[in-house]
């Protein structure tokens, strides 16, 4: 394996083999640097007879809103003290 730093980009060159299900194992050491962990999704393309990986963008996650909507219909507990307190001054 190659590892080259240059202008804070990692380039890799391995060699690596098709199994016969298709699969391509990739080195841990690769994902790892390239930061790439397990459940990731990653975007094939195929560009002038290379294949190329590149780490999926990440859509942003539920939102808070989102999150709110689906409790909709969920009964809400009754307080058993009331929030306002009185404060001697």
């Amino acid at each position: 394996m190659l590892l080259r730093s240059n202008l804070a980009r990692l380039f890799f060159e391995i060699t690596t083999t098709v199994d016969n299900t298709g699969s391509v194992p990739l080195p841990a050491a690769v994902l790892r640097d390239s930061g790439v962990h397990p459940g990731d999704q990653l975007d094939i393309s195929a560009e002038d007879g290379d294949i190329i990986l590149r780490k999926t963008a990440h859509a942003a996650s539920e939102s808070l809103l989102d999150i709110l909507r689906g409790l909709k219909g969920l009964p809400i507990p009754e307080r058993t003290r009331s929030p306002v307190r009185k404060v001697q001054l």
